[in-house]
């Protein structure tokens, strides 16, 4: 029996007990990989954040632009997550995978592959990009190239001189797509089924999440019409490169989809220059063809699935009935669901001011929640 149990060692778990520490309670975070940050580990080379660094600091412990870079990298990020855990002296359970969760005697019981533990609070903080998705597509099983999800890619060196289907345009698949297009790929396209919204990291030399917050206070068609214009004249009309205007708003897709905009890092200039070729999404596949939703097709050497993620909460707590239609949990922050007093969840927002900036919020509402009793 402890205080309080965390579930997952990435920044929203690490944020929420630090700052449970801090009000006095004794946490144990689970963990189920060797090391903290472990879904940032595991990213591709080249990743970046796409919040600046202060903007990024979780509480109590400050990720400095000179230490760790305007835009942290992969491997920076990593080392902020390890450098917090330490100078916060984080109890973390490594190789320790939570199961489940339920409610027993007035206190909650985690189920983990080391055995049960119990605490009247339990925080989940498993990452909004827990589980890989991939469509099932018909004629997935028998097609003769190779396929793989965005989550196994690492580097461009493996598809020096290849073709190279990209599957999605939000944010990792652009920036794979980028990737492999500066990196030596002999053809690079793009499978587009929805146009994405595009931004960038800055706008007039300041982060772009920071106009992104005032955005969040305005209604819906305000805030997408601005974030249009805003592209607009960031880049340009882009309709005859294949990237007309969303059908979807950036901030209407956020809220009702969770489908944040692309941050683009030299894709747009690589679609304009020709080194990026958009197609129609795919809608299927017969032996090494990938058939296009024009019933055109292609032979790529190589398909990867920038398709997005689970949040794969259905086994730990889809029992207790407080997961959305999108498997999101339909409280946050601070706030508990009348039948779960006690357990909270931090990590599963997103709005325009970036997701990292709320997992801060989010760690400190729950301290509050906590010591009020």
């Amino acid at each position: 029996m402890t205080d309080a149990i965390v579930c997952g060692a990435g920044a929203a778990g690490l944020a929420a007990a630090a700052t449970l520490g801090q009000v006095g309670v004794a946490v144990v975070v689970l963990e189920r990989s060797d090391g903290v940050g472990a879904s940032w580990r595991g990213r591709y080379d080249g990743l970046r954040l796409n919040t600046t660094a202060w903007m990024s600091t979780m509480p109590g412990y400050r990720c400095g632009r000179r230490r760790y870079g305007e835009f942290p990298t992969r491997d920076s990020w990593v080392r902020y997550l390890e450098d917090y855990a330490a100078h916060h002296d984080i109890d973390v359970r490594f190789s320790t995978e939570a199961h489940g969760i339920t409610r027993e005697n007035e206190s909650w019981k985690v189920d983990t592959n080391r055995g049960t533990l119990r605490a009247d609070i339990v925080v989940v903080a498993t990452g909004y990009d827990h589980v890989p998705e991939l469509p099932a597509w018909p004629g997935l099983d028998g097609f003769t190239g190779e396929l793989i999800h965005s989550s196994t890619y690492r580097s461009p060196a493996p598809y020096q001189s290849r073709d190279v289907l990209v599957v999605g345009p939000g944010t990792t698949g652009s920036e794979i797509a980028n990737l492999l297009a500066k990196g030596g790929a002999g053809r690079v396209r793009m499978a587009c089924r929805t146009p994405p919204n595009i931004t960038r990291r800055k706008m007039f030399g300041s982060s772009v999440n920071i106009p992104g917050i005032a955005l969040t206070h305005l209604p819906l068609p305000a805030a997408d019409q601005i974030a249009w214009l805003t592209q607009r004249a960031m880049f340009g009309k882009l309709d005859a490169y294949g990237l007309p205007r969303s059908p979807e708003g950036t901030a209407t897709a956020l809220m009702r989809r969770h489908r944040t905009p692309a941050y683009d890092d030299g894709f747009i200039a690589k679609v304009k220059s020709g080194g990026i070729e958009v197609v129609p999404a795919v809608v299927g596949f017969e032996g090494a063809d990938v058939i296009l939703a024009d019933d055109s097709r292609i032979q790529p050497h190589v398909v990867v699935a920038a398709t997005g993620y689970r949040r794969g909460l259905d086994a730990l707590v889809g029992h207790l009935d407080i997961l959305d239609e999108h498997g999101i949990p339909v409280v946050s922050r601070g706030r508990q669901h009348s039948s779960a007093p006690g357990l909270f969840f931090n990590g599963y927002e997103a709005n325009l001011s970036g997701q990292l900036r709320l997992m801060r919020f989010g760690a400190r509402s729950i301290a509050k929640a906590v010591a009020r009793g």
